[in-house]
């Protein structure tokens, strides 16, 4: 069994217009959280990755996992479940936690591990991460997990 780990925004996901970045290129937090409405989650675009997700989902030996930065809130998982986007877990940032996302996501990928009964170096090696964030494709990388660039992904995949 192949384990498919997805980030959500900027790798699946089209969430730009609902985000601005501060001077310093962060993450406008307020800003965000004020967005987070139904309507503005239900305008979010899907990306060349998604019919990649939906396509390995098929596959009855595929784990879909979503491992996100984001507080995932009702309207995010209506959005997946409204585009098909069907997940084995999604494991998400709690309110509150301010780590930095490959922290944030190694964190939550070994607690995931360790909850279904596998190493860390099993789960790493049977694992396939799509994130936009170099960060994390780096924290993959050291813990041998195959990861792709989400960003050149959906530009290849788009023309």
């Amino acid at each position: 069994m192949k384990t498919y780990i997805f980030d959500l925004d900027h790798t699946v996901i089209d969430s730009s217009h609902r985000q601005i970045t501060l001077a310093d290129g962060s993450l406008d937090l307020n800003n965000w959280i004020e967005n987070c409405t139904r309507e503005k989650i239900m305008a979010d675009k899907l990306l060349p990755l998604a019919n990649h997700w939906r396509a390995l989902a098929l596959g009855s030996r595929n784990e879909i996992v979503v491992c996100t930065a984001r507080v995932m809130g009702k309207h995010d998982h209506a959005f997946l479940a409204a585009h098909g986007l069907d997940a084995d877990a999604v494991l998400s940032r709690a309110m509150g936690d301010r780590s930095g996302d490959a922290d944030l996501k190694e964190r939550l990928l070994r607690q995931y591990a360790s909850d279904t009964g596998r190493s860390w170096a099993r789960f790493c090696l049977s694992a396939v991460m799509y994130d936009d964030n170099e960060s994390v494709v780096k924290m993959a990388y050291l813990n041998n997990i195959d990861a792709y660039n989400a960003i050149s992904l959906n530009k290849k995949m788009a023309a």
